[in-house]
């Protein structure tokens, strides 16, 4: 095991466990904290990505790399996350791993919506009360979920999607309050639209989005870790910041919700039924 290099692995390391670390956000949480200085265990179902990813960790950073093929949706996943964490001081725990589906909510498979809820609720909430207790009895360590800017605004056609992320959210502030004074970071972390594989497999049409901020993974991170102690909240990009202010502070909800159902109808017109 590497000793502590600097002061961010002195914090959060020896060790950082990301789950859907395969590709997207979750592999630029690898890439940025591997070149920090972390040691890396990535979560994924996606064997062959997860497995390459690994390998590009190893060659650009010289980091520990281990990896575990882990389905978050199982009943017993947290037992095979205990196994492939044994022996390892996880300082910092990344619930990035996300499943959900875009559509009409009569629509959408009722399986396909519980699983979501199983991957985006259940699993980071067991992970956070895994590993958080070692981290308090440290004094040290780091939590991130993975929430999203729909949690803030509400979205339809991801209605169930948007539910889970708004769980990540009331979770995450709420133990960010408990755990502060105990010497743990917790944040959670609202992306919009994100430059992902997810994104484009989701069927959107990004010629729609007509001037609406389109992140890279890599901007999304380093705002991340720049927020983390900081604040129990980060939405990236500063035009996405502006537009939860307006869509929840400033426009009546009714009107918010109109607004963005036509936004989303827009950037999902097969899924809505309107193309």
């Amino acid at each position: 095991m590497k000793p502590p290099t600097n002061n961010f692995v002195k914090k959060y390391g020896p060790w950082a466990l990301i789950t859907g670390g395969a590709s997207g956000i979750g592999a630029e949480f690898g890439r940025q904290l591997a070149a920090r200085g972390l040691s890396i265990l990535i979560i994924d179902i996606q064997k062959e990505l997860m497995s390459a990813h690994a390998t590009r960790l190893r060659e650009e950073f010289g980091a520990d790399v281990r990896t575990a093929a882990i389905d978050l949706a199982e009943s017993g996943f947290i037992a095979k996350i205990r196994r492939a964490s044994r022996g390892l001081e996880i300082g910092l725990l990344v619930n990035n791993a996300a499943d959900g589906t875009v559509g009409m909510f009569i629509g959408t498979d009722a399986a396909a919506m519980d699983r979501a809820v199983a991957v985006n609720c259940r699993a980071p909430l067991l992970l956070a009360r895994e590993f958080a207790p070692a981290m308090a009895a440290r004094q040290r360590g780091g939590i991130i979920f993975l929430s999203s800017a729909s949690a803030l605004q509400v979205t339809p056609l991801l209605a169930n999607y948007a539910a889970t992320k708004a769980y990540n959210l009331v979770l995450a502030e709420a133990i960010w309050e408990e755990l502060r004074p105990l010497g743990v970071d917790v944040l959670a972390l609202c992306p919009g639209a994100t430059d992902t594989p997810a994104f484009h497999k989701s069927g959107a049409r990004i010629e729609n989005l007509k001037g609406a901020p389109f992140m890279k993974p890599e901007e999304v991170v380093a705002e991340a870790l720049r927020a983390l102690g900081k604040t129990p909240r980060r939405v990236p990009g500063l035009i996405n910041r502006a537009a939860c202010v307006l869509l929840t502070r400033i426009m009546p909800r009714r009107r918010a919700l109109i607004f963005m159902g036509g936004k989303m109808r827009a950037l999902y017109p097969e899924q809505a039924g309107s193309d």
